[in-house]
């Protein structure tokens, strides 16, 4: 799945929540903005209410009052609401006002005479209206009653105070949250400057540039990702250079050969005798012979090459392919002059191509067949030590300067004293496979002060060999 824009990401994950906010705020406002208009409508019919109460008397026998127009006028707005009212004498017989404004049922529990109720109801079943109903004490010759005066008005003026108050709070909240996703778009793209400029200069580099890019150039977060590309441009740089080497040297060898070759056929073109042809035609045929073996051997570096970032997962004995080795080599060893022997102490298992640890120890035996001498005896031993298994070659033959001895283990680089017809690489392909596994090469002296000696250390594995797993 193709990931999307950090930038758009990171804004929806940020402004997802701060519209959700804006959305519950819109709704408490409105709840706020619907409990003040309903206060301010009830003040003005309490207040409307008491001024009609306050004219009610007894006179003459009778409940007297008169309307002051100040009551009505309260409720004087643009929206022209309709205002009724009525008074109405404990008998529920209408005093004054108008007929039709429904009052609610009087409560079951006993009320105190200043207690007003709130409460809606339809005037003329036509509007909806707020009213509240007030009632007032009068004292009359025979003892005091209480007349109820009920005010009411449309809803008109309401509703359009709640939306009033409403579309200010709203618009006050969106503004909030428009500024703050503006802060952080800005904020975002700020922040995202030096993953920006990274990414160019990833852009802009030469293929050949392998310099370290600026870890501290971004945020901490982005630091451990920097370090990683710097490690991973190291290690690119050091395999390139690697190739180059090993191309460059690689084409001086083949070169040599080659020359010689061309050289031997031309002689044998010239030539008229048939012995010197056929001379000319062996020593050909001898150097193809290395060239086929130097190249072989140039694949098979370029497989080491390519398996060190891959993790074994094969489990192979040491000991069995070394001895397989052996008994392989063991006629050319005759043809030679040398004695081959196999030593080891059991089974020694590695993690390891089996393929590539064979050649491995092809390489030692052939080393030591082809640098030997005549007449020298070798021994190839395998040994498992607590956390390493050890494969040692080591010969009592013609050996190699001092001098010699830590240059061996490069590509291309043979003693001084070695005979023709190799070329330098089979001790170097045998440090390059150690080392993809895990393990090392040296060169230790040998025991018993003559000829030469190889000690490869490979990490020993616990697991059961393939054969032996059910």
């Amino acid at each position: 799945m193709k990931a999307g824009s950090i930038r758009l990401n990171l804004l929806a994950w940020l402004v997802a929540p701060g519209l959700l906010v804006l959305g519950i705020g819109a709704w408490l406002s409105y709840q706020q903005a619907q409990r003040l208009s309903t206060l301010v409508t009830d003040r003005q019919l309490i207040a409307s209410a008491r001024m009609i109460a306050e004219q009610i008397g007894y006179s003459e026998g009778s409940l007297r009052l008169v309307i002051p127009p100040a009551a009505l006028e309260l409720f004087a707005s643009d929206s022209h609401d309709e205002v009724a009212y009525s008074v109405t004498d404990p008998n529920g017989v209408l005093l004054a006002g108008y007929p039709g404004l429904d009052t609610p049922a009087p409560p079951k529990a006993p009320v105190s005479s200043a207690e007003s109720r709130y409460f809606d109801t339809v005037f003329r079943s036509e509007e909806a209206m707020r009213a509240v109903s007030f009632p007032q004490s009068v004292v009359t010759p025979t003892g005091t009653i209480t007349v109820n005066v009920a005010v009411g008005e449309t809803l008109k003026s309401r509703d359009a105070l709640v939306m009033t108050l409403w579309t200010r709070g709203f618009l006050e909240q969106a503004a909030l949250v428009v500024a703050g996703v503006i802060s952080i778009w800005f904020g975002i793209a700020r922040e995202l400057t030096p993953l920006l400029r990274l990414r160019q200069e990833v852009r802009d580099r030469a293929p050949d540039q392998f310099e370290p890019f600026d870890a501290d150039a971004v945020q901490s977060e982005l630091r451990p990702m920097v370090i990683a590309l710097n490690s991973h441009m190291d290690r690119l740089k050091g395999q390139i250079e690697r190739q180059r080497r090993f191309l460059d040297s690689a084409a001086h060898q083949l070169r040599t050969p080659l020359a010689t070759m061309k050289a031997q056929i031309g002689y044998a073109r010239r030539t008229r005798s048939e012995s010197e042809v056929q001379l000319a035609l062996g020593e050909v045929d001898a150097n193809l012979s290395s060239l086929a073996r130097m190249t072989s051997q140039l694949l098979l570096l370029g497989g080491v090459d390519h398996s060190r970032s891959e993790q074994p997962g094969e489990i192979s004995d040491m000991s069995e392919i070394a001895k397989q080795v052996v008994l392989e080599s063991a006629h050319r060893g005759l043809d030679a002059g040398i004695e081959l022997a196999f030593e080891t102490n059991g089974p020694a298992l590695v993690a390891g191509s089996r393929v590539m640890l064979h050649e491995l120890v092809v390489n030692l035996v052939e080393n030591v067949l082809l640098h030997a001498g005549e007449g020298a005896t070798a021994t190839i031993g395998v040994r498992r030590a607590v956390s390493e298994v050890v494969i040692r070659v080591e010969d009592d033959g013609r050996g190699v300067s001092d001098e010699d001895r830590p240059l061996l283990l490069q590509r291309f680089q043979r003693g001084r004293n070695a005979p023709p017809g190799g070329s330098g690489l089979g001790l170097s392909i045998v440090a390059e496979l150690a080392e993809s596994l895990g393990g090392r090469t040296e060169l230790p002296a040998p025991r018993g002060g003559k000829g030469f000696a190889v000690a490869v250390f490979l990490p020993a594995n616990t697991e059961p060999a393939p054969r032996d797993r059910v």
